[in-house]
Formats: C-alpha cells, structure tokens, sequence
C-alpha cells in the first residue's frame, strides 16, 4: 500500500479508505446548521489581495471563500495562500513578473490570481460525520456549506469541531495521535524563510527553539497579520518588501506555548488545543518535546477504529 508523508504524519492513499468514526461522533437531524459560521466572510473573485488581508485580520479567520455575484462558490484563499503570495512560494512569482517586485502594486492583484478553484464543499442537508469524511479524506482544514444553487451558507472549520467535540470522551492518549519529531526554526530566521518553511512543508504553524528551549511559535496568521498592519504595511507602501521579510520571526511569533504530557486522554486535550491560539499544542515525554498534536490530529483521530 502507497504511503505519503503528509503535513507531518503518515496518511494512506487507499482510494478505498474510508474513516470510521467512534462514538464520540453522532449526527443529529440539521446538525450542520448549529455548527457552521454564519455569517460567512467572503470577498469576490476581482477583489484585490488587500481585501483578503483585511478580511483575515479584522474577522480573525484563516481562509476566506470567493463568491461570484449571486454570492455562488467560485474558489477559496487560505493564509497559506496569501504567504505563499508574500514571498513564500510559486504564487511570488506573479509579484516578481506581473509587478515588477513592486508590493503597492501587487497588493492590488486580484484574489482569483491564488484562489484554490477546486473548492469540496458539503450541503446543507449532509450529516456532521460526511463532512469530517470529507475534510479527513481531501486534506482539508475546512469545509464551505452550500445551499440551492451552490450559494454559500457557512462553512465548517477544524476549530469548529474541535470546539464540538471538547469535553466529549475521548480516551486514547496523545502519544498515539501526535506528529512525532516536529520541525523546529530558530526564532532569528527571517519572516521569509519563515514562510518558505510553510509553504513548502504546507505547515500552518511552526514551533520555534533557541537552543535547546521552546521560545515560541509562529503561524501563517501571524505572517498575514504582520504585512497588513502597522510599519510592515507602511513599508510595502514604498516597496520596501526586502526590509519587511527581512525581520527576525521572532518579532511576530507567539509566546505562551502550550505543553501537555503524551499520556494525556484527547478529550482532556481537545479543549487546550481550542484555547491556544495556534490549533496545536507541544507534547513532552520526560521532560523533551517529542511531538506535537493539532486540530488535524485530532481530526484524523476520530477516523481510527
């Protein structure tokens, strides 16, 4: 059987995989509309990339769905997306070619340009348990809720479920859901390599060490953020982008990281990973950090018989 290393853990590339989810996990008649986001904040296809920065920060998400003029699903743009844009992937491409590297001029690129076009969404009418099939089997990190005529509705996110599912019994251990041996950075890397590491490993978040301690961590919210607020903003406004990705990660990373024990139950888990800003926690054994578990983990958690 193929394996792939996805994101840090192993996932099988059965076409016949399908989760089987333990009882934790019930569907109730109209579930799916007490869990969705309501209302949706969305941005159109011609949209400038600004908007979707803006849009991030002041709604406080991570991705933002593109809708057409009857408010229809036409696309999506992640975090990941607007990072890659930034100058973490293949998307900086369009700001070194269509913009000469100039950053004002790029801000104004239209979010169609890095759009994800192949959208999964779900219906209204599906049950809670189809829709985490379909996050889990397409690697999603959410899920767009449709209704007649494939008008956004909502949209179901990781954070979404691990908020539901908090406080339920889930009594297997961390140590058998977590992502062992996570990539560290060092908090004096640039914002750039930063979000290199991101796009090209498809991490959100990235755990940062000075030596052998946990100083922090950094997610692509906080890459996002970061352009579009305060100095950095200013500074892309003279085209000053090579200052801007220049500074020290440690600058925009978050402290306060949360630790929990590997022998911790996911239940017990389940809340803290929801409370720490990141949607991941670090996991010590004997005092080291051996691994980390995320709102993925407990996803794919949930899919084990």
């Amino acid at each position: 059987m193929p394996q792939k290393v996805v994101r840090g853990f192993l996932r099988s590339r059965r076409v016949d995989f399908r989760p089987k989810f333990s009882s934790v996990v019930y569907s109730k008649p109209k579930e799916l509309e007490y869990l969705i986001h309501k209302p949706v904040y969305s941005a159109t296809s011609t949209s400038p990339v600004i908007r979707g920065i803006d849009v991030m920060i002041t709604r406080a998400v991570r991705r933002v769905p593109i809708t057409g003029s009857k408010n229809e699903l036409l696309g999506i743009v992640t975090a990941t997306d607007m990072v890659n844009f930034l100058g973490g992937g293949d998307y900086y491409k369009i700001v070194k070619s269509k913009h000469k590297g100039r950053f004002f001029s790029a801000l104004y690129e239209p979010l169609e340009s890095i759009m994800s076009r192949d959208v999964i969404c779900a219906d209204l009418s599906d049950t809670f348990s189809s829709v985490l099939e379909k996050m889990i089997l397409t690697n999603r990190g959410a899920i767009p809720i449709v209704g007649r005529s494939k008008r956004i509705v909502g949209i179901i996110t990781e954070y979404d479920v691990v908020r539901y599912l908090s406080g339920r019994t889930m009594t297997e251990k961390v140590r058998g859901h977590m992502t062992r041996n996570p990539l560290f950075a060092s908090p004096d890397i640039s914002i750039r390599s930063a979000a290199r590491l991101m796009v090209s490993n498809g991490f959100r978040r990235i755990p940062l060490k000075r030596r052998d301690e946990v100083v922090g961590m950094v997610t692509t919210v906080d890459i996002v953020r970061y352009i579009g607020e305060g100095s950095a903003f200013r500074r892309m406004l003279l085209d000053e982008m090579d200052r801007v990705m220049s500074v020290p990660v440690s600058e925009i990373m978050r402290t306060g990281v949360v630790f929990v024990k590997s022998d911790l139950s996911l239940g017990e888990a389940a809340p803290l990973i929801m409370n720490s800003g990141v949607g991941a926690v670090l996991v010590e054994e004997g005092g080291d950090v051996v691994g980390i578990l995320t709102e993925r983990d407990l996803l794919t958690a949930l899919a084990i018989e």
